[in-house]
């Protein structure tokens, strides 16, 4: 199981609290259409500001919530920011 499988699935070990990782994992933001409503100005929908869909993020921390957590990094403007991790899905890295 990689780091994202267990930080997006807490349905088996729910946490609450802030968690700084000792090792960072990436991660890539989800390109569908559900996703792409928070960064076109669909109304209703949160936006999202200085992070691109598609691009590769570094997860320094995780935020849980019982069964649900954010991801926190760093946007491309150089900010901490923290998303759903909804919003993202696992690296495959093809070794």
């Amino acid at each position: 199981m990689s780091d994202f499988e267990y930080y997006n699935d807490l349905d088996s070990h729910p946490f609450s609290g802030l968690l700084k990782l000792s090792i960072p994992f990436n991660v890539k933001v989800k390109n569908d259409e559900y996703i792409e409503r928070f960064f076109n100005g669909t109304p209703n929908y949160g936006q999202v500001k200085d992070v691109t869909i598609g691009k590769v993020y570094t997860i320094y921390a995780v935020e849980g919530y019982g069964d649900v957590a954010d991801f926190i990094f760093i946007n491309d403007v150089g900010i901490e920011t923290r998303l759903g991790s909804f919003f993202f899905e696992d690296v495959v890295k093809n070794c």
